[in-house]
């Protein structure tokens, strides 16, 4: 039997977005041009703020350090968004910082998280990703 969350439901595509309800999350960040990239994301909430885990050389990470405004939504698997976008600011977390971002994504994702660092550990070198990082989201207020 599937042990899936229900999804998110549709209601008002401007009404709040419930960041505890859907499993994956389009981040939206934006090139030096000023054009977006959408990347599908787990995201868990914690302390009022939304963490996520990537590894430190990826694209998205790349585009925080340059401009750290972001958008999320809602998605399906393959990041196609399915709720309103909502606006904020994002940072990469150092090293000693890290655990804020695992202990959230652990809480939310249980074992299918721990699945994805032992995954993500494994390909690192050959997929030269680099060391993981967290990333620490601020939503704007409605």
């Amino acid at each position: 039997m599937s042990r899936q969350r229900p999804p998110e439901p549709a209601g008002d595509p401007s009404g709040p977005v419930v960041f505890d309800r859907s499993e994956y999350y389009a981040l939206r960040t934006f090139r030096s041009d000023g054009s977006p990239v959408s990347t599908p994301i787990w995201l868990a909430p914690a302390g009022g703020r939304l963490y996520a885990y990537t590894p430190g050389r990826s694209w998205k990470v790349r585009r925080l350090r340059a401009d750290p405004r972001v958008e999320i939504a809602p998605s399906d698997f393959s990041g196609t968004p399915h709720g309103a976008w909502r606006g904020g600011t994002a940072r990469v977390l150092p090293a000693a910082e890290l655990a804020a971002a695992t202990r959230a994504l652990a809480a939310k994702y249980r074992g299918r998280f721990r699945w994805f660092t032992l995954v993500t550990f494994i390909a690192r070198p050959r997929a030269r990703g680099g060391a993981p990082v967290g990333l620490e989201i601020t939503v704007d207020p409605d």
